[in-house]
């Protein structure tokens, strides 16, 4: 079992790769014209960033410090994205992806949370709404559905949308501001039972500590 120090510079080797790969995708574009792998590069990244949160999580609960992984809402939605993917087959379902296979409708939406904020970093991986909240719905993780829709907003984003005629079954969310909170979170609330231990971590965790607070009521819908 690893000690919640050691798993927290995991997960920021996680945090740092991901970003990464979503640089890198413009590569697999046009210099290699394989789309597919530079998409599939960013999955697989951002799965890692959900494995090693809840591994983080997993450590902390091991080691007495806390007595469920699902105390905090920001963390609780990201531990779900990836409960969804361990128990529903297939990929995530997002908009790189989607446009790549002509599945990105012309009547689509991108919802960017603190939209006001200039420093929240919007990157271009979103997350499919419909295919997270029925993939939480089907799960035994479904009693948590409210408050994660509470904490998104998600009742205001859809009325939203049906006033501008977009289907939410067309609709994506930026996960890394998503991250970003729940990353926010477990540096605020548990850094008393860790510390950073190499590299990553000591860039990372004053990164994330400091960071505002991501506002779910203030979103852009960009069309």
């Amino acid at each position: 079992m690893s000690s919640p120090s050691e798993q927290f510079d995991v997960l920021s080797n996680a945090l740092r790769v991901f970003p990464e790969e979503i640089l890198r995708l413009n590569y697999f574009i046009n210099k290699v014209n394989d789309p597919e792998e530079g998409i599939s590069n960013i999955e697989i990244a951002c799965v890692n960033v959900f494995n090693q949160l809840y591994g983080m999580m997993c450590a902390l609960k091991d080691s007495g410090h806390i007595s469920s992984i699902y105390e905090h809402t920001a963390i609780t939605a990201v531990l779900c994205m990836r409960h969804v993917l361990q128990h529903k087959a297939g990929r995530i379902k997002n908009n790189l992806r989607d446009s790549f296979k002509k599945e990105f409708c012309a009547k689509s939406a991108l919802i960017n949370y603190s939209a006001s904020d200039e420093n929240v970093i919007k990157l271009p991986f979103y997350i499919n709404i419909s295919w997270l909240q029925d993939g939480i719905q089907n799960s035994n993780n479904a009693h948590r559905l409210p408050a994660i829709n509470s904490y998104l907003n998600l009742d205001q984003v859809k009325l939203e949308l049906d006033r501008l005629s977009i289907d939410i079954n067309n609709s994506y969310l930026g996960v890394m501001p998503l991250i970003t909170e729940a990353i926010h979170q477990l540096c605020l609330n548990y850094s008393r039972f860790f510390s950073p231990s190499g590299f990553d971590s000591e860039v990372y965790y004053p990164h994330f500590l400091g960071v505002n607070k991501i506002n779910t009521q203030d979103y852009a819908i960009v069309t």
